[in-house]
């Protein structure tokens, strides 16, 4: 199917991927492969979506979708921020046994 094809729905209405200014910053976070900046990642993230937040509490402007994905994203950071703190514990154990040796 050609993505042309894909962005017509049925009824044949366009309808227009929706991007939003944070998701790129979010998006990096979830392709990363190097554990060593994830938390920095992450954090740049997190401060994008939360001054996304405030703007749309301010002036009242967005739509639901873009709010349930704020909320979505935050999820998701959460859960990488926590498999980050995993993985520095991890590493710091290793490198600690290794001393040992």
């Amino acid at each position: 199917m050609a993505i042309s094809q894909r962005l017509v729905d049925p009824s044949r209405e366009i309808r227009v991927p929706t991007s939003y200014s944070w998701q790129d910053s979010y998006q990096a976070v979830l392709l990363e492969t190097d554990w060593t900046k994830m938390v920095e990642l992450v954090q740049k993230a997190e401060s994008e979506i939360h001054r996304r937040r405030l703007e749309l509490a301010q002036d009242h402007n967005g739509t639901q979708e873009e709010r349930d994905a704020l909320v979505t994203a935050l999820h998701g950071l959460r859960v990488l921020r926590m498999d980050a703190a995993a993985w520095r514990e991890r590493q710091s154990e290793v490198g600690s046994s290794s001393k040992l040796c």
